[in-house]
């Protein structure tokens, strides 16, 4: 059987937070090949167009991206043969960019947080050069990932004796909080979730620079990979409650999580943690369940 990247893809463990008695549960998705839960999403739209015969090898794949999809795209690309270009607004990370090159990818960049702009590059030139579009920010099966894989992940592991055992006997964890980007990691574990454990809280996070979830307009922050200027994939009939935290915030967070435990995480992962403790004071509970999204080391130049 031909082993490739993705089959090494998920099965990430829950890493437990504690302060006091609460603590918050990050799933570990730095430790997917190419260092963030974007490859999960990536995996999925390209098994899913190649198994309907949409490309083949030696195909040009574009995508707009903050960075992590981008990657996660250019290290299939390079592994199954295509050619990928990536659309990037040029706030994103100096260590992003290097990572897309390494990988072989072609770079384009537009204005700084400029996220329709770089939707709209990309459907221009996909439509200009018949270039397979995998347009993660509306695509069902960016939703679809996370329903067949991180949600019953994250079911599974709750419900391991040894867990269920550190969680003293409580019956499920009180909500699921994560950032939103496309939002597809925040919709597809919800909708798992939900289906196991009807009265978990679900919680969305973005920027307080850019608060578009909460009627806000969209704004330059630099939470990357979150707060992409609209809702895209995102229900908000279906969200509790909406958390925004600031850039200076996370990036603090960010940094904590190393030197006090060890996580060397990205920027979105600490507003993701700060979020998910806020909320568990502000609601009086003590299990929260959050996505650890990426790596720190894509951040250097910037945290």
């Amino acid at each position: 059987m031909l082993r490739r990247l993705s089959n090494y893809t998920g099965n990430t463990p829950l890493i437990p937070i504690t302060i006091g008695n609460l603590t918050v549960w990050g799933k570990a998705e730095f430790m997917n090949p190419s260092g963030s839960v974007k490859d999960r999403m990536a995996t999925y739209i390209l098994n899913d167009a190649e198994k309907r015969g949409l490309i083949k090898q030696g195909d040009t794949l574009i995508e707009a991206t903050s960075g992590n999809t981008g990657i996660a795209f250019a290290m299939l690309a390079a592994e199954r043969g295509y050619i990928m270009k990536v659309v990037m607004p040029s706030n994103m990370s100096e260590e992003r960019k290097r990572m897309l090159k390494f990988y072989g990818a072609g770079l384009i960049e537009v204005d700084p947080g400029d996220f329709d702009g770089a939707i709209e590059t990309r459907d221009t030139l996909s439509e200009s050069f018949g270039w397979f579009n995998c347009n993660q920010f509306h695509n069902p099966i960016n939703i679809q990932a996370h329903y067949e894989t991180t949600g019953p992940e994250i079911h599974e592991e709750w419900s391991l004796p040894k867990i269920k055992g550190s969680y003293r006997t409580l019956k499920s964890p009180d909500v699921f909080i994560a950032g939103t980007g496309t939002g597809g990691t925040l919709m597809g574990v919800r909708k798992f979730l939900k289906e196991k454990w009807s009265d978990i809280a679900i919680v969305a996070v973005e920027p307080a620079e850019s608060p578009v979830m909460s009627g806000g307009e969209p704004g330059l922050h630099g939470i990357q990979g979150i707060g992409d200027g609209s809702k895209f994939l995102v229900d908000l009939d279906v969200v509790d409650d909406i958390r925004v935290v600031g850039t200076d915030c996370a990036k603090i967070v960010a940094k904590h999580l190393a030197k006090k435990y060890g996580l060397f995480v990205g920027i979105s992962a600490g507003s993701n943690v700060f979020a998910a403790f806020q909320w568990l004071r502000d609601n009086n509970k003590t299990n929260a369940i959050t996505i650890l999204c990426d790596r720190g080391d894509r951040y250097l130049s910037c945290l």
